[in-house]
């Protein structure tokens, strides 16, 4: 397999000026460039910056992807606009990991699969989906973070002293992962039986209504109000969180996420109820198809007798296509004998087209498909 690397970089808080993206182009001649994106693409190379570092000084998301299998989200936010605490329980060496500048807290989350990527990678067409993530992050929200542990905890043992780990504190609302969590599932190929085990001691919480606190507009300063309406008139991003934040810090309300419960299980016990999970899943699954499959025998029946001329006028075509297409209909009336106890009927008029058309092997070939 050909070496695969995907870099995307996004902007959101703010466009780039024409002086950042010339220093971008200096990164590559091929990137793929906008005020607000930067895509570098590399079948044989490298990137030839620190990618960290080009997010950090010009950008607020970075997605990466290795066809060796490697994975990685990274999010700049404002210091102002984050607490540190939402996120330290989750650090975890290599994996998850905060840094911070002067005025940025960095998350980075990196997943490095030891076997690597099976079948076809592709970055495209996946960073507009999981973009929502950072503003999930930004109110609290941190079940992205216990995902990623998620899926890394099979390798914690080289960082930690125990083969068998303990889950990290469990975030409410596992149950109800919104859109942008679940492309992240999809995206770094995490177990959705182990999620679901996971989610079955989360406490699924709604979002309360946030408190009156326009009764504390008066107490802001005027300067304060001032730098406010300039913010807004500059078109500075997250204005709003700003201001809530200072109008919840004068009511004496401490910034805060959905309370977390302590993490019990140990990752052993979550594959156990994981297995159950998914044998549930797929049980549930056969019986949803056989329902689906009585139906459509249901419908056939009352054309029984026009499939088995459609049978016969599609055989005597001699065509490829239309054996196959003969084929699944003789599947279909098999199926429609055996549900309504009428195989004998069915057999003898298919060893009676077995005998017609015994000298063609193209279509003995394909009869031989039938399940019985």
């Amino acid at each position: 397999m050909s070496e695969y690397q995907y870099y995307e970089f996004q902007a959101i808080d703010r466009a780039l000026t024409t002086k950042e993206q010339a220093a971008i182009k200096k990164l590559s001649s091929r990137v793929q460039l906008s005020p607000t994106q930067a895509i570098f693409l590399y079948n044989y190379g490298d990137f030839r910056g620190e990618p960290e570092q080009v997010l950090t000084q010009y950008f607020d998301v970075m997605l990466y992807i290795a066809n060796w299998g490697t994975w990685q989200l990274t999010f700049r936010f404002p210091k102002a606009l984050v607490d540190l605490d939402w996120f330290e329980p989750y650090q975890l060496r290599d994996t998850i990991i905060i840094t911070q500048t002067s005025q940025y807290i960095v998350l980075d989350l990196k997943i490095n699969e030891e076997e690597g990527m099976q079948g076809w990678v592709e970055g495209e067409g996946w960073l507009p989906r999981l973009l929502p993530l950072r503003d999930d992050l930004l109110q609290g929200d941190v079940r992205l973070l216990y995902l990623v542990w998620l899926r890394t905890a099979p390798y914690l043992s080289q960082y930690v002293l125990e083969d068998d780990p303990i889950e990290p504190p469990l975030p409410p609302n596992l149950n109800q992962l919104s859109p942008q969590l679940k492309a992240f599932v999809e995206w770094v190929e995490l177990d959705s039986d182990l999620v679901a085990a996971a989610a079955q001691a989360s406490p699924s919480r709604q979002s309360t209504t946030a408190p009156p606190l326009e009764n504390w507009l008066s107490a802001l300063s005027e300067t304060e109000r001032q730098e406010f309406l300039l913010k807004l008139v500059r078109r500075e991003p997250h204005v709003d969180l700003q201001l809530i934040s200072r109008l919840k810090e004068l009511a004496g309300q401490t910034r805060s996420m959905a309370p977390l419960c302590s993490g019990k299980r140990r990752l052993s016990e979550l594959h156990a109820i994981a297995e159950t999970v998914k044998k549930q899943r797929k049980k549930q699954e056969r019986e949803i198809a056989r329902k689906k499959r009585i139906r459509e025998l249901e419908d056939l029946a009352p054309k029984e007798a026009q499939t088995w001329t459609r049978v016969e006028e599609l055989i005597a075509l001699k065509r490829a296509k239309s054996y196959d297409e003969a084929t699944a209909l003789l599947q279909d009336l098999h199926d429609l004998a055996k549900y309504q106890e009428q195989l004998p009927e069915f057999i003898r008029r298919f060893e009676k087209l077995k005998s017609d058309y015994r000298r063609s092997t193209a279509l003995m070939q394909r009869f031989k498909t039938i399940k019985w």
